[in-house]
């Protein structure tokens, strides 16, 4: 597979990393989850030859800045900014977990840019649990969270994939896909002779708790007429239980064109799994090949 352009663009008050893959088809826009980064599609990309494909490190996240606190909305922004510097239109725009809130919110605010959505299990919380979130983390802060003291001084990449590779939900990734994951995780070595996360460990706690004004999807989801595939597996009790889902099962019901996709067989991590199916869906997205929505 080639390597992709990098670059930093400038949105305002910070600077987001972006890998593109050149290609001939109309653009592709992929955003990743909490805690990972732009080159976890590898795999997605190295299966959609000769697509123009964009991947973006969200703010907190691989490359990207680290301005300010977790605050969904501003993401949300950070990627209306971004399509519009880039002036990318006609997207395919996909988005795994806080990548598929996100390119759901950023679809209803710039929806002349977008043709498909794709979304893998998104971070669309049913009512009921976008209340309990509230409740539940209120009075927390970003470093009280149990992810803030996530494992974050590595010897480098391999030792990284060793202890994750034989554990949930790692082992049931796709070999590769771990190995990107470990390969773009991490920052160069501190002086010490340690790397850290890239993403830090408090910042990504602050994504699991600062879901207050996220439950503001639920009225935008009638006006997005984008036509949109979603794809969800069983969901579960308890938000962080990535071995179940986190999106509302009426999400689907929601959105005006939308159909669904029900696999009770995976996990959460959809597209580390599946490369192969998720490249699948999008090749069928940029042939505009999609029909009457299937719930």
């Amino acid at each position: 597979m080639p390597q992709p352009r990098e670059f930093h663009v400038n949105i305002g008050d910070v600077e987001l990393w972006v890998n593109e893959w050149q290609g001939d088809s109309d653009p592709v826009l992929l955003l990743h989850a909490t805690g990972f980064h732009s080159r976890c599609w590898d795999e997605v990309v190295k299966r959609l030859p000769g697509q123009h494909i964009f991947a973006v490190d969200l703010r907190f996240h691989g490359k990207s800045g680290a301005v300010g606190e977790v605050d969904w909305s501003i993401l949300s922004q950070d990627i209306c900014q971004l399509v519009e510097q880039l002036d990318l239109k006609n997207i395919v725009g996909v988005g795994h977990s806080v990548g598929g809130h996100l390119i759901t919110r950023a679809a209803h605010a710039v929806p002349s840019r977008f043709k498909q959505l794709l979304l893998l299990d998104p971070v669309i919380l049913s009512p009921e649990h976008y209340q309990l979130a509230y409740e539940n983390a209120k009075h927390l802060k970003p470093e009280d969270h149990p992810v803030s003291r996530r494992k974050n001084r590595w010897q480098d990449a391999q030792e990284m994939y060793q202890h994750f590779c034989d554990r949930e939900p790692f082992s049931r990734w796709q070999p590769e896909v771990l190995e990107d994951y470990c390969n773009y995780a991490l920052h160069p070595k501190d002086d010490e002779g340690y790397h850290q996360l890239a993403c830090d460990p408090v910042n990504e706690s602050g994504f699991y708790i600062n879901h207050h004004g996220n439950e503001v999807v639920h009225t935008l989801l009638p006006d997005i007429h984008t036509p949109t595939t979603l794809l969800r597996v069983k969901q579960g009790d308890a938000l962080g239980d990535f071995s179940t889902s986190p999106t509302w099962t009426e999400l689907a019901k929601q959105l005006p064109l939308c159909r669904e996709y029900y696999l009770p067989e995976m996990s959460h991590f959809i597209p580390m799994e599946n490369p192969q199916m998720v490249a699948a869906f999008i090749g069928e997205a940029q042939q505009d090949n999609w029909q009457s929505a299937a719930r």
